[in-house]
């Protein structure tokens, strides 16, 4: 589980995604990027508080997985 910052402008939003596919569907469906296979992967692949800019978007990992109630770094 990754937990994903997205800013573009002045808004951020933070959301869940399980797997790469997941994520991947949000790329394509919610921000209509076009090269989003490698986006998709760059993105996964970032350590925690890393971040990466592709179209105006800016991403950055908050946590990588979620154990309970207890977030792992």
């Amino acid at each position: 589980m990754r937990r994903i910052n997205i800013s573009k402008g002045d808004t951020r939003i933070t959301k869940s995604f399980y797997d790469q596919d997941e994520f991947r569907q949000f790329v394509v469906n919610d921000l209509g990027l076009l090269d989003f296979n490698v986006v998709t992967i760059i993105v996964w692949d970032l350590k925690v508080a890393e971040s990466y800019t592709y179209c105006g978007y800016k991403f950055s990992i908050q946590s990588k997985a979620r154990v309970g109630n207890q977030l792992v770094l």
